[in-house]
């Protein structure tokens, strides 16, 4: 058999990863075992306190659980973060329609980012929350602009934890196609030790410290749960074992404070990066009379110190600086001190440890992944002076690198279609930089 290409499997790989369609995911007991779960799940209703538990969703008016459509787990869980976060954030709600993001990430007619071929159902491909950030990140929709996506460190409990109580709910890939679930009185559970693959995403709400381990089917070897949304069951709770491994964990923001983003990159979800001899100062033109309010951009790294400059366009005036720290892995916005007006300008950030780049474009038959870069949009500042990022000699003034993708887990359902060395291929550095990921947020 022909081998397939290294691109062709990374796209064939997404068409299992973290899409699972909708379906009961509850178990199934006896009469009399399920009347003994009612009882000891109603016993343990009473008797709970709320040390070492926390329930984002009550908290909330207006945040619902509905039951996803198709392979689209990945964004209903986006969204629940988001509305979570937003609601938690102003007391207010706004409704998103997964399968418009879906057109948006998947769909033709755009220059960028990963086009799928006709005849091919969007809604069953998957696909992984840094597809949500890249694409909205990029744009303002419906009054609602992308604030930040912060990746987590799934073992770390501790901090899940934080950002569920401090920004809104964390969507979480899990292990759901193969494991055993079952119910206990009203309670959906789920523990797994050892996952094949993460194939499904939740958004974790809440969390009880003292859910008792006997809840689970698969015991578990100690109390603790996480509480989840879970698209695939239509308004309750699933409740997922400490002992059950997570894997990308994201938590969303949004805003309502902006009316337009100029950006000209496709995202940064390989996490590629550059670096010049000691800090990396890099730099996005833009041309739009308005009145700016923040700078976005992404983070390879799990904490940089920046410096963000507003300057003219040909890079001879400052027309604003401030200093700012990007505190964790993922995209993020920082709020000018002052709202500028400005016109022809250029958004400059010198970054401590690296600036965050597209990678490079590839076709498949399934689809394609296209970034593209334009004469006098991206410059970086190397050998003294200001280098468009289309010179042809632009890689022996740069240090390319990359950090640690979702693309890359090794469990992920791709990578049952890839050899180590496919792998290795993919972790490589040696690629050719596009844009620059710098964004521009426009004040309403």
């Amino acid at each position: 058999m022909k081998k397939q290409t290294l691109t062709s499997l990374v796209l064939a790989g997404m068409l299992l990863l973290c899409g699972c369609a909708d379906r009961d995911s509850s178990g199934s007991s006896t009469s009399a075992d399920a009347s003994a779960a009612e009882t000891a799940a109603a016993e343990y209703d009473g008797a709970r306190s709320g040390d070492g538990c926390y329930d984002l969703v009550k908290e909330l008016k207006y945040f619902k659980m509905p039951l996803q459509r198709s392979g689209t787990c990945w964004l209903y869980a986006a969204i629940a973060s988001m509305q979570t976060a937003y609601e938690k954030q102003t007391g207010r709600s706004f409704e998103m329609d997964p399968f418009d993001i879906l057109e948006d990430i998947y769909g033709d007619g755009k220059q960028e980012g990963i086009i799928i071929r006709k005849g091919i159902d969007k809604g069953d491909i998957g696909g992984f929350q840094g597809f949500v950030t890249d694409r909205l990140s990029s744009e303002c929709k419906n009054g609602i602009t992308l604030e930040s996506s912060m990746v987590i460190d799934p073992t770390d409990r501790e901090a899940i934890k934080k950002a569920v109580k401090t920004r809104g709910g964390v969507a979480a890939s899990i292990c759901d196609r193969n494991v055993e679930k079952g119910k206990f009185g009203g309670y959906l559970t789920v523990n797994y030790d050892k996952p094949e693959e993460y194939d499904h995403y939740v958004t974790i709400v809440g969390w009880d410290d003292s859910f008792p381990k006997e809840y689970f089917k698969l015991p578990a070897a100690e109390d603790g749960a996480w509480i989840t949304y879970n698209s695939n069951v239509s308004g309750e709770y699933y409740y997922i074992s400490y002992c059950s491994p997570l894997d990308h964990t994201v938590s969303h923001t949004v805003s309502d404070k902006y009316s337009e983003v100029l950006s000209c990159d496709a995202g940064n979800e390989p996490d590629c990066y550059i670096k010049t001899d000691g800090s990396t100062k890099a730099a996005n033109v833009f041309s739009k009379k308005g009145r700016l309010g923040a700078v976005g951009t992404f983070n390879d790294f799990d904490r940089q110190d920046i410096k963000i400059e507003i300057m003219s366009a040909d890079f001879k005036n400052l027309l604003h600086t401030q200093e700012a720290v990007l505190e964790y892995h993922g995209y993020q916005t920082v709020e000018l001190t002052q709202p500028l007006d400005v016109e022809d300008f250029a958004v400059v950030i010198t970054y401590s440890k690296g600036a965050p780049v597209e990678g490079e474009s590839f076709d498949t038959p399934v689809g394609s992944y296209k970034t593209s870069i334009d004469q006098g949009r991206s410059f970086v500042f190397a050998g003294g002076e200001w280098r468009d990022m289309t010179d042809s000699g632009i890689k022996s003034l740069v240090e390319t690198g990359k950090g640690q993708s979702v693309l890359l887990r090794r469990n992920n359902a791709l990578n049952r279609f890839l050899t180590d060395s496919d792998i290795e291929a993919m972790q490589s550095t040696d690629f050719s930089p596009g844009n620059f990921c710098i964004k521009a947020l426009f004040l309403k």
